[in-house]
């Protein structure tokens, strides 16, 4: 009996060694918002403004458009946007979540496109805040 309860007290600090290794507190937080435009299915041409915001407890590096998985264009950041000040008052830049870029979709043939927007906060952790369908009208 009392070897089992030295063995159970022995592995004991190895099970609890293994599980505080494990701590969410070690995870980076993932910065979260999202694409206020265009909308899914919408018919785009010429320069369209792809908008919406941003947020992070670390802050916001770069958001940055993506159409069919490829590079399109980077985000302007620190737009205005008192609605999220409002909504997430603990976070230090709500005031200026919010994001634009201007994409020009004549540089994608006519028809349908995935358009991508993702943000990276200044910790490295990167999430997508939309991903749909557009489609790209020639004049």
């Amino acid at each position: 009996m009392r070897k089992f309860i030295f063995i159970t007290l022995l592995a004991m600090p190895l099970a609890l060694a293994a599980i505080g290794c494990r701590s969410e507190s070690s995870r980076p937080a993932l910065p979260f918002g999202v694409m206020d435009g265009p909308r899914s299915g919408e018919a785009l041409q010429g320069i369209v403004e792809v908008r919406g915001w941003a947020l992070s407890e670390d802050g916001i590096r770069q958001t940055i458009v993506y159409v069919d998985r490829n590079y399109a264009v980077a985000a302007t950041l620190g737009i205005g946007r008192p609605d999220v000040a409002k909504a997430f008052p603990t976070f230090a830049h709500g005031a200026d979540a919010g994001w634009t870029a201007s994409l020009d979709t004549g540089k994608f043939h006519a028809g349908t496109h995935e358009l991508v927007v993702q943000c990276t906060a200044n910790n490295g952790a990167t999430r997508d805040l939309g991903d749909i369908n557009i489609t790209v009208v020639k004049p």
